[in-house]
C-alpha cells in the first residue's frame, strides 16, 4: 500500500505531504483543485514518463517521494535483481529538472524508467480517466488479457519471439535469395569478369604491405649485403672472438664467493655471450639465404602495379577487395547453383515456419484458456453492478497459416487478434463492446475488469480517477459497494463525484485551492464526520446545502450496506 505521499513544485501544488491510510480513501473536491495531480503524482511515481510542464511555474525542478509497503516475493527478487537496497518498506523518488535531466531512485538507489515499471507493475494499477476508452479500442485487448506474472505463459511467450525471430531471419535470407537471383542473372557476365579480376591478383590480408616490404628488401640487396656481412665480421675477427668473453666470465666465477660484485659481473658476461652468439648465428645464417632475383623482383612490382591499380578502379581499399570478391563470389554462385541455393533456402524457412505456428498455437491455446476463466470471472462482477442480462466473450480471430510466406500473419505477440463480445440485453446478440456500449456501461465494465485483476494480480494498491462517470441512482450504489469490495483486499484511493460512492470511503479526504502568497496552491484534509456529511450533502444538492441534503448525506454514511 501506498503509505506516504510528498510532493514539491509539481503545477499547482507547492509543498503536500499526505500519509495514506488501509482501506478505501475518497478524494473529493471542486473541479480543477488537484485531484487528478495527486494522481498523476502517484502515476510518476509508478513509471509514467515525466515532462517539464508538470513542474511548478518559476521553479527549477519538482520532486516526488512515496512510501511503499508490500509484502510480494516476487518485488524482493526483481530488487535483488537491480541490486538496489532491500528495506521493509519501498521508498521511490522522482526529480523533474527543466533541464530534462532527471533522477528515478528506489531506496535511494538510481534506476531507469524501464527498471521503476517493472517494479511497479507488482505494487499498484492506477485507472485515469482515458482508460475507460481503451476498452474503445480492439488493439488493446491482447495486452489487457495477457497474463503479468505467469511463469507458463512467459515461457510459452518467449518459445514463441525465439521462433520468430530465427523465422524472419530465414526469411530474409530466402527473399535475398530469391531477389539477388533475378538481380544477379542480368550482370552475370561482368561479375565473372570481376571475379576473374580480382582473383588473379591474389589477394589477402595486408598483401599491399607485405609487397612493398619485400620489395624493398630486393631493390637494396647490395646494401643490405654489405652491411649483413660487415657486422658478422665485426663480431668474427682475429682481433675479437666472442669466445674472451665467455672466458672472462669464468675467470671471474672462481673468485665471485669473495664479492657479490665479481658474480654480478660473471653473469653479465655470460649473458652478452650467449646473446652475442645468437646474433652471430643469425647474421650468418640471413648472409647465407640472402640472394637476389630480377624476375622476383619485376613480378612484385608487377602484383603491387596491379593491386594498386585495382583500388583506384574500385575506389575501395584491399580488405574493402577482399570482401567484395567475396561477394560477387557469392552472387555468381547464387546465379550458377540457384535451384540448389533457393530449395535449401525454402526448406530452411518451412522448417521454422513449422516450429513457430507450433509456439504460436501453444501461445493461443493458453490464452484461451485465460480468457475462458477471464469471461466467468468479468460476467460474475457485471451482476453486481447492475449489469445482470450481460453475456460476454473474447473471441479470437481465426487466420489461414498454411504458406510460410505470408510472415504478416504473425506479430510479435503472436498471432491472435481479439475482439471483445457482449450484449447488455437479454435477446440481443452478442455485438463488439466497442460499437455498442454507453458511457455509463463501459465505466462499469471497466470497473468489472478492475475488480476482476485487482484479486489475480495481488496489487496492494488500486487508484481510480472517476471511474464512475455517466452512471447514478441505484447503479451508483452498486458501483460504491463493488470499490468498497475491493478495498478489503487492496489498498484503494478513489477520485469521486458521486455521494454514494464518496460515502462508502473509509477515509476521506478533501481537496481544495487557496491563495498563497499570490499564487493558487493545492492543500488536502481529511474530514471527519461531521465534515464529511457537509461535503456529501454539497455533492448532493450542488452549491446550496439543503436540510434534505443533509439528511440524506447522513443517511448515507450511516447505511454502507
Amino acid at each position: 500500500m501506498l503509505k506516504s505521499l510528498k510532493v514539491h513544485n509539481f503545477a499547482i501544488i507547492e509543498d503536500i505531504f499526505i500519509d495514506f491510510k488501509k482501506g478505501m480513501t475518497v478524494l473529493t473536491g471542486e473541479t480543477g483543485a488537484g485531484k487528478s495531480l495527486i494522481i498523476d503524482t502517484i502515476s510518476l511515481l509508478l513509471g509514467q514518463r515525466a515532462d517539464t510542464d508538470m513542474i511548478r511555474y518559476g521553479e527549477s525542478k519538482a520532486t516526488i517521494t512515496g512510501v511503499f509497503s508490500y509484502m510480494n516475493p516476487k518485488i524482493d527478487a526483481l530488487l535483488e535483481r537491480f541490486s538496489i537496497p532491500k528495506r521493509e518498506d519501498i521508498t521511490i523518488h522522482r526529480e523533474i529538472h527543466e533541464n530534462s535531466k532527471n533522477l528515478i531512485q528506489v531506496n535511494s538507489y538510481s534506476v531507469t524508467l524501464v527498471m521503476l515499471k517493472q517494479i511497479s507493475a507488482l505494487l499498484a494499477d492506477v485507472h485515469i480517466q482515458n482508460d475507460t476508452y481503451r476498452l474503445f479500442n480492439p488493439e488493446s485487448y491482447l495486452e489487457i488479457i495477457n497474463p503479468k506474472h505467469d511463469e507458463a505463459y512467459d515461457a510459452l511467450l518467449e518459445s514463441y519471439t525465439l521462433s520468430y525471430a530465427k523465422y524472419l531471419e530465414r526469411y530474409k535470407v530466402y527473399e535475398h535469395i530469391v531477389k539477388g537471383q533475378k538481380e544477379s542473372s542480368s550482370r552475370l557476365e561482368y561479375l565473372e569478369y570481376e571475379k576473374e579480376e580480382l582473383k588473379s591478383l591474389g589477394l589477402s590480408k595486408d598483401l599491399d604491405v607485405s609487397l612493398t616490404s619485400e620489395i624493398s628488401k630486393l631493390e637494396n640487396y647490395d646494401k643490405i649485403y654489405t652491411n649483413l656481412n660487415e657486422a658478422y665480421q665485426a663480431l668474427e675477427n682475429e682481433y675479437f672472438t666472442i669466445d674472451q668473453i665467455y672466458i672472462a666470465s669464468e675467470y671471474l666465477k672462481k673468485v665471485e664467493h669473495l664479492d657479490v660484485e665479481y658474480k654480478k659481473a660473471s653473469e653479465k658476461l655470460l649473458d652478452s655471450y650467449y646473446v652475442v652468439d645468437e646474433v652471430k648465428q643469425a647474421l650468418s645464417m640471413q648472409i647465407r639465404n640472402l640472394d637476389f632475383n630480377q624476375e622476383e623482383l619485376n613480378q612484385k612490382l608487377e602484383q603491387l602495379h596491379a593491386i594498386e591499380k585495382a583500388k583506384a578502379k574500385y575506389k575501395m581499399n584491399l580488405d574493402e577487395l577482399i570482401s567484395y570478391l567475396e561477394k560477387i563470389t557469392l552472387e555468381i554462385d547464387m546465379v550458377q547453383n540457384y535451384d540448389t541455393l533457393l530449395k535449401t533456402a525454402k526448406q530452411a524457412l518451412e522448417d521454422s515456419f513449422s516450429t513457430l505456428v507450433q509456439s504460436a498455437n501453444k501461445l493461443t491455446a493458453y490464452r484461451k484458456k485465460i480468457a475462458s476463466k477471464i469471461e466467468a470471472g468479468i460476467l460474475a462482477e457485471c451482476k453486481a453492478l447492475d449489469l445482470e442480462e450481460t453475456r460476454f466473450s473474447i473471441q479470437f480471430s481465426k487466420k489461414e497459416i498454411e504458406d510460410p510466406l505470408k510472415k504478416e500473419i504473425f506479430s510479435d505477440t503472436g498471432i491472435d487478434g481479439i475482439e471483445f463480445m457482449i450484449s447488455f440485453n437479454s435477446g440481443e446478440p452478442l455485438r463488439p463492446l466497442h460499437k455498442i456500449a454507453s458511457g455509463g456501461e463501459m465505466s462499469r465494465i471497466m470497473l468489472a475488469f478492475k475488480a476482476y485483476f485487482s484479486i489475480e494480480s495481488a496489487l496492494s494498491l488500486m487508484v481510480f480517477d472517476e471511474i464512475d462517470t455517466g452512471v447514478s441512482g441505484a447503479t451508483a450504489k452498486k458501483i460504491a459497494k463493488k470499490i468498497k469490495e475491493i478495498s478489503l483486499h487492496n489498498q484503494v484511493l478513489c477520485i469521486t463525484h458521486l455521494p454514494q460512492v464518496a460515502s462508502m470511503g473509509d477515509h476521506h479526504i478533501h481537496i481544495y485551492k487557496a491563495l498563497k502568497n499570490q499564487r493558487t496552491t493545492t492543500h488536502f484534509k481529511y474530514l471527519e464526520t461531521e465534515e464529511r456529511v457537509k461535503e456529501i450533502a454539497l455533492m448532493l444538492s450542488g452549491d446550496k446545502m439543503s436540510l434534505y441534503a443533509l439528511e440524506h448525506a447522513k443517511a448515507l454514511l450511516e447505511n454502507k450496506d
